[in-house]
C-alpha cells in the first residue's frame, strides 16, 4: 500500500486548466454573439409588417408638424410629429407585409402663413445629406421625395415669421 497522500495538481497545472476553460467560455460567447448580431442584420434587411403601425413612431396620413420657432430655426418634423419617415408600412386591415423604403411624402401647409422645407436623405443610416429648401405657401401641397436609392430621413420645416408654422401629411408612398 502506499501512504502518501494524493499528489495535488501544482498552480501551473490549475491555471491552465483555468485558462483553457475561460478560453471556451469566450469563444462560445463571441459565436453567440456574432450569431445574435447576423440575426439583427439580416432582419433589419427585410423588415415585416403584421399589426397596425405604432401611430407614435411612423409616418402615416394625417401626421401634423407645428413649430412656433422663429424664422431663422427650423424644426425636425422626423423628431417633432411626423414620425418615421424611413419606411412605409402596410396595415393590417391590407393584409401586413413587408415595409418598404418611402418614395414620397406629400404634405400640405394648414398653417397661415409660409413656411420652407427640406428633405434629409441618405444612402445608409448615419450618412445624412440635406437637400435644398422647397416654399410651400398656406392651402399648398408639396411631394417631397428622398434621392434615388436613398432613404429618407427627415423633413425640416422653417417659416418666413413669427406666425405659427405647421405641415400636414396628406400622402405616403
Amino acid at each position: 500500500m502506499n501512504d502518501r497522500p494524493a499528489r495535488r495538481p501544482s498552480s501551473s497545472q490549475v491555471t491552465g486548466n483555468t485558462q483553457r476553460r475561460r478560453q471556451q467560455g469566450r469563444l462560445f460567447l463571441g459565436a453567440l454573439v456574432g450569431s445574435a448580431v447576423l440575426a439583427v442584420a439580416a432582419t433589419g434587411l427585410a423588415v415585416r409588417h403584421d399589426a397596425e403601425p405604432d401611430r407614435s413612431d411612423r409616418v402615416s396620413v394625417g401626421r401634423s408638424c407645428r413649430s412656433t420657432l422663429g424664422q431663422e430655426l427650423e424644426l425636425s418634423c422626423g423628431t417633432y410629429g411626423f414620425g418615421d419617415l424611413r419606411h412605409v408600412c402596410p396595415t393590417a386591415a391590407a393584409g401586413g407585409g413587408w415595409c418598404v423604403p418611402t418614395k414620397a411624402v406629400t404634405v400640405r401647409n394648414t398653417g397661415p402663413s409660409t413656411v420652407y422645407v427640406t428633405v434629409i436623405n441618405g444612402p445608409r443610416q448615419g450618412i445624412r445629406v440635406q437637400g435644398g429648401e422647397r416654399e410651400i405657401t398656406p392651402r399648398h401641397s408639396a411631394t417631397l421625395r428622398p434621392r434615388e436609392g436613398q432613404l429618407l430621413f427627415d423633413i425640416t420645416l422653417r417659416g418666413a415669421g413669427g406666425d405659427p408654422k405647421s405641415l400636414t401629411v396628406t400622402r405616403v408612398q
